[in-house]
């Protein structure tokens, strides 16, 4: 029944955007997808340490996932009154398994990531503002290089974008999220972005407070943090090295302290429960022939999901153009995590360490004018070793156990602290 329903869901989405009249659909999307197995023999194997919220992604994905976006005006005037929509679905699947790759198989899922409509200049509305409301990918900043997301409150929620304030702009928004024990979570977010501070270079900072509004009916912590803060201050270098330099820190408390998107707060977190943060990211094209990622993010956790550590985690993507088709691209990433207390590290306050090295022969089009890191589709081979300590293997990497035994351990790689895997994946945004 469930999945009769994701697929008239779908074919209801389509049809009802084929249907309009209104003018034409602009449709966007992304995908990956690949194939790849491991040295000791099966399918491929991905590294992640267990107490990290990523991966360095390159020749380390082994998911297949698509979003398809589809965006279209629904009204537009004159006057230069407009309202849009916006609807998002995503698939995920986990297998290679055929040709016909159904929602039957378990890990394929749809989903609807985005759902909203905006509204654009209204008379009453400050000049180039955006009223909307919805569910919407909401003012988001990620590291391509790992997939890490790491100022986004996107979810179901309403609000005012792109108020302009002297030289810079403000977003006024507030989400809304139902747990399962009928509790509301609300979330208004405020920020101001676009703030110039050196040449090329502008100041973003933001606050959002997740607010619990449980009432007397539900069970809940006696010691909650009934507003939590998540701060955010980001200094956005453009035109360096011919790419771009982010410089964030960020620090979460209570509810607020995982500081992610809608539906992943902790929920009855205490005040004493916190995060700090610190990321460098950048993307550099000084050439030509010469691109890449760089990535750097320290955060000192409390409590946090009944775990306090300390991570770091440090990596470069480099590549070569060849040609206009073809380049090499590679990638070495570092992880370190250290539990504060034997709690936090399941009885081992020991370091974990992984370290991850991928080569990638990589087919692609032509450059644009923004230069080859982000040029997509892309066809790429690639071949990644990974090796990690007695630590991390005690914390469950690559399916191992601490006192590991050969003889029944189902990790691909037995009880070795070293593997290697190999594939192909496309990689594509329209």
């Amino acid at each position: 029944m469930r999945i009769k329903k994701k697929l008239i869901v779908l074919g209801a989405t389509l049809f009802a955007l084929a249907a309009s009249q209104a003018s034409a659909v602009d449709f966007h999307g992304y995908f990956r997808s690949g194939i790849g197995g491991n040295n000791k023999g099966g399918s491929q194997v991905c590294f992640q340490d267990p107490g990290s919220e990523y991966k360095f992604r390159l020749g380390n994905e082994c998911e297949n996932y698509a979003e398809w976006e589809f965006s279209q005006c629904l009204y537009k005037d004159k006057s230069g009154v407009e309202f849009v929509y916006d609807r998002m679905l995503a698939y995920i699947s986990g297998l290679a398994g055929g040709d016909f790759d159904s929602l039957k198989n378990a890990g394929n899922e749809i989903a609807l990531r985005q759902n909203w409509v905006g509204a654009k200049g209204l008379p009453f509305l400050p000049s180039g503002s955006m009223a909307w409301i919805g569910k919407r990918y909401y003012h988001r900043n990620d590291i391509h290089q790992i997939d890490y997301f790491y100022w986004d409150t996107s979810g179901f929620g309403g609000g005012l974008d792109d108020v302009p304030i002297g030289p810079a702009k403000m977003a006024l928004a507030v989400f809304e999220t139902r747990a399962s024990d009928r509790r509301v979570l609300w979330q208004p977010d405020f920020r101001v972005y676009g703030i110039p501070i050196i040449p090329n270079g502008t100041l973003e900072a933001g606050v959002s407070l997740i607010i619990d509004s449980a009432n007397a009916n539900v069970v809940q912590s006696t010691n909650k943090e009934s507003v939590s803060p998540w701060l955010t201050v980001q200094w956005v270098q453009n035109d360096f090295l011919g790419g771009f330099n982010k410089l964030a820190f960020q620090w979460g408390q209570g509810s607020a302290a995982n500081m992610h998107s809608q539906g992943s707060q902790q929920i009855d977190a205490s005040s004493d429960t916190r995060q700090w943060r610190i990321i460098e990211h950048m993307v550099y094209q000084p050439t030509s022939e010469i691109s890449g990622g760089l990535v750097f993010i320290y955060q000192d956790t409390k409590q946090l999901f009944g775990s306090s550590l300390k991570r770091w985690s440090a990596g470069i993507r480099p590549a070569l153009q060849l040609n206009d088709y073809f380049k090499i691209e590679l990638e070495g990433g570092y992880t370190s995590v250290t539990p504060k207390d034997n709690a936090s590290g399941g009885g081992n306050t020991n370091t974990r360490s992984l370290f991850k090295a991928t080569v990638a022969p990589t087919l692609m089009i032509a450059p644009g004018p923004g230069g080859s890191y982000f040029t997509r589709p892309v066809l790429r081979l690639f071949g990644t070793l990974a090796a990690w300590n007695d630590a991390s293997q005690g914390a469950g990497i690559a399916g191992q156990s601490a006192a590991c035994n050969a003889a029944t351990t189902t990790s691909a790689f037995g009880c070795d602290k070293a593997g290697f895997t190999f594939g192909a994946q496309v990689e594509a945004w329209y």
